[in-house]
């Protein structure tokens, strides 16, 4: 089967405030997962927000330890 997307290589995860819990969402662009994640940090609901390359588990930002690698590394 030929997909039309390519396959995603970001996990964007936040957890929120009851009833909400937490969600997680894939992204293939590093530019949407890194604007993703800024919004929720931004619109400061999100109690957790934290993105994992999928290839290597390698964690590109979390918002609890105020980590943030730059756009360029990702």
């Amino acid at each position: 089967m030929i997909t039309v997307w390519p396959p995603d290589r970001f996990e964007v995860r936040c957890t929120f405030p009851p009833p909400d819990s937490t969600t997680s969402d894939r992204y293939h662009f590093a530019e949407f997962a890194y604007e993703a994640a800024r919004r929720h940090r931004e619109v400061g609901r999100a109690q957790h927000v934290q993105v994992v390359r999928l290839s290597d588990g390698g964690v590109l930002f979390d918002l609890a330890a105020s980590h943030e690698l730059p756009l360029e590394a990702w």
